[in-house]
């Protein structure tokens, strides 16, 4: 089949549509901040062996439109990207104290769809539209 990926054991095409939001709702990811979140899940992305579809950062939520291999279930997805940001962000804006209490930056939980291969072009010309 065309468009598969291998690993030593398995062939496979996994892709999920990730949407999750800040603490409160609050409408804080623009500017900077925005920027930096959206480097970091680059980052967690290359260095893991994802693959980014999509990736659209509004002021009050994001969606990651991912690929990934079997070994990555999507809350270890969620984990490192919503883990790896969260503390991260908090240290490098300071102001954001005035709107958040503790160390928290996202909300808890998420939303995460598998995404077929007919889906896909849907899904990323819905993500699209959102910037």
């Amino acid at each position: 089949m065309k468009g598969l990926k291998s690993t030593a054991q398995a062939r496979y095409d996994l892709r999920y549509h990730f949407v999750f939001v800040p603490k409160y709702r609050k409408r804080v990811l623009h500017g900077k901040i925005k920027t930096r979140i959206e480097g970091m899940i680059r980052f967690a992305a290359q260095i893991n062996e994802w693959e980014i579809y999509e990736l659209a950062v509004q002021p009050d939520h994001v969606h990651l439109y991912i690929g990934a291999q079997p070994s990555w279930s999507p809350s270890e997805i969620m984990k490192v990207v919503k883990g790896g940001t969260s503390k991260k962000i908090r240290e490098l804006f300071p102001e954001l104290d005035e709107v958040y209490w503790g160390s928290t930056f996202w909300a808890d939980g998420y939303l995460v769809k598998s995404v077929g291969v007919i889906q896909d072009k849907v899904i990323a010309e819905y993500i699209k539209k959102q910037v």
